[in-house]
């Protein structure tokens, strides 16, 4: 198995200096090339393209990192490590790409288990994280926007459940034993309920309504 690629980007040069000596330091990591800023990202990987980057965010940052990097079409996996992110900043994170996020101070070994997980197509939160998601918010009948939804179906909180496994329509179809255009169907009516518009929007609008447990 080929190592996992991976690019830094941290304003601070001690900070980069810290991720890059942690993915040397990992036989399963090939270290890629980092920066300060994402825009300079490019220019510092000579034409190749990681397979997770990870952003050290910090602290004075007001918007969420969004995957707009200039490395040709292929996907990224983001890592962020951020501190004092509140739970919509973490749903913009996570709506714009990000496949992990974890606190600043994360130990090496989290870090490291983050990025093989957002290489394999995985999610990771740490517990802060995904209390900060959760603190104080009981499942509700209404979005946030106050206006009520619709109850979801038993079947649609399975299919809801599947997706937040990281299961593709396929997978969930051969495991219900029905048809990818049924579950086409049940994810548009899911969508329709929690007004979410993309599965990662859906699977934290469960979360945060109790339809989903983790």
């Amino acid at each position: 198995m080929d190592p996992v690629r991976v690019a830094v980007i941290a304003e601070s040069p001690p900070v980069r200096a810290s991720l890059q000596a942690l993915v040397e330091a990992s036989p399963a990591l090939r270290f890629a090339g980092s920066a300060a800023q994402p825009e300079m990202l490019a220019d510092c990987l000579a034409g190749s393209v990681p397979n997770v980057v990870v952003i050290d965010v910090e602290p004075e940052a007001s918007d969420a990192p969004r995957a707009e990097f200039d490395l040709a079409h292929a996907p990224l996996a983001l890592v962020l490590l951020t501190d004092e992110a509140d739970s919509d900043w973490i749903l913009d994170a996570l709506s714009g790409g990000a496949t992990a996020i974890l606190p600043r101070n994360a130990m090496p070994a989290e870090i490291v288990a983050a990025i093989e997980a957002g290489a394999a197509g995985l999610y990771v939160l740490s517990p802060e994280i995904l209390a900060r998601i959760l603190s104080g918010r009981k499942p509700s009948r209404h979005t946030a926007r106050g206006v009520p939804f619709e109850t979801l179906t038993l079947r649609e909180i399975e299919v809801l459940t599947m997706l937040a496994e990281g299961l593709g329509n396929k997978e969930i179809a051969r495991q219900l034993d029905i048809s990818d255009n049924t579950v086409k169907f049940h994810l548009s009516s899911i969508f329709g309920k929690l007004g979410a518009t993309n599965r990662t929007e859906a699977v934290m609008f469960g979360m945060r309504h109790g339809f989903i447990l983790m």
